[in-house]
Order: structure tokens, then C-alpha cells, then sequence
């Protein structure tokens, strides 16, 4: 037996919530949170610690580590009254992470993950499994007039081919890079390569 349905007119729709702006740098300045110890805790200079690391890797449980507290404390300090630009500290610097993020995205997609294999508690084998699901993923948003939803490709037709655009713009950034003093950017050659991140270290 069909189901009718039954047409609502006039029907009162409420706007989805639109989330506060962050600044940008607000990874990089901002007033630590008091605490109620000066050495022990949350201290200021834990708090930058924590949250420089944080703009690297993405990665809560790795910054809290750095600083030898727990990633629970941390959440219980972001959530904390009069720890607001501690808060807005973290959310500038989880934007500025994605830079590293979508660098380790792109090599799980074509290098893959390893996958470790044990037999009787022995470690028999190791192979690299690439992920199918990141690589459609990627292609959809990198190059949506070909491979994204109904609604990219319409956006990408009329604001313009992202690829061709950073085709057109790449040689003039290119151009425009210089050098960089030592004391400006500490340079150093990697010690190793970090599977679980897809980078030198």
C-alpha cells in the first residue's frame, strides 16, 4: 500500500547557525587562561607550547603529550570560564594544521597506510595499503568539474575551473620566491622518515 504524502505550505524553515570567524594568528597570540598554580598545570608557557604543536600536527593526545599533561585536561581547560582565547587559540591553530593535514591526506591516498601482519604473535609481513575512498575524495574537491557532485561541478562551471586557475597563478607564485635567512627559518636535514605521517623528520 503507497504512502501519500502530504504538502506543507508557508512552513517557518530556521536558518542554520553560522559559526563565529577566527582570526587567523590567533594561533599564534593569545592570552594564556589563568591558572590557580604558577608552576605546575596549565602553565602560560605550556599553554603556547601546547598550542604550537597543535598548528603542527592537528593532533590534541600529541600536543598534550609534549607538555606532559593529559589530552582530557586540555579539553577541561578549552571548555574552561575565562579560558576563551586559549579556545580561539586552538581553533586558529587546528585551520593552520590543515596545511600538514592535507600533505599527509594526499600520501595515504597514493602510498597508503601500513598494514602489519602477525602470525602466532610474529610479525610475518608489512604491506602498504593505499586508500580508494581518500583518492575519490580528493579528486572530487580538487577537480570537481570532472569528478564532483551535481552542485560542484555547477559551482566550478561558474566560478571557474579550480586546477585551471592554479595553473594560470602557479608560474607568477613561483617567481615571486626568495630566499630565506637561517635565523628566520631554522632548516634541518631529516634523521628520518615517519611512515605514520608520510614525512621526513
Amino acid at each position: 500500500m503507497a504512502t501519500r504524502l502530504k504538502v506543507v505550505e508557508d512552513l517557518d524553515i530556521v536558518p542554520a547557525p553560522t559559526a563565529p570567524e577566527v582570526d587567523q594568528s590567533a594561533a599564534a597570540h593569545f592570552a594564556p587562561a589563568l591558572t590557580r598554580k604558577s608552576r605546575a598545570g596549565w602553565t602560560a608557557e605550556r599553554q603556547r607550547t601546547f598550542i604550537e604543536q597543535l598548528a603542527l600536527t592537528g593532533c590534541v593526545g600529541d600536543a598534550a603529550a609534549l607538555v606532559g599533561l593529559s589530552s582530557s585536561s586540555a579539553y577541561r581547560l578549552r571548555n574552561r570560564a575565562g579560558s576563551e582565547s586559549f579556545a580561539r587559540a586552538w581553533d586558529g591553530a587546528l585551520r593552520l594544521a590543515c596545511t600538514r593535514l592535507t600533505a599527509v591526506v594526499f600520501d595515504r591516498a597514493l602510498h597508503g597506510r601500513s598494514e602489519r601482519i602477525y602470525k602466532d604473535g610474529e610479525l610475518v609481513a608489512e604491506r602498504k595499503v593505499p586508500s580508494d575512498y581518500l583518492l575519490t575524495w580528493l579528486l572530487s574537491r580538487l577537480d570537481p568539474l570532472q569528478f564532483g557532485s551535481p552542485t560542484a561541478k555547477a559551482l566550478a562551471a561558474a566560478t571557474g575551473d579550480p586546477r585551471e586557475l592554479a595553473r594560470n597563478q602557479l608560474p607568477t607564485h613561483v617567481a615571486e620566491l626568495s630566499d630565506i635567512a637561517e635565523e628566520d627559518c631554522k632548516a634541518e636535514a631529516p634523521e628520518a622518515f615517519d611512515s605514520r605521517l608520510g614525512e621526513m623528520q
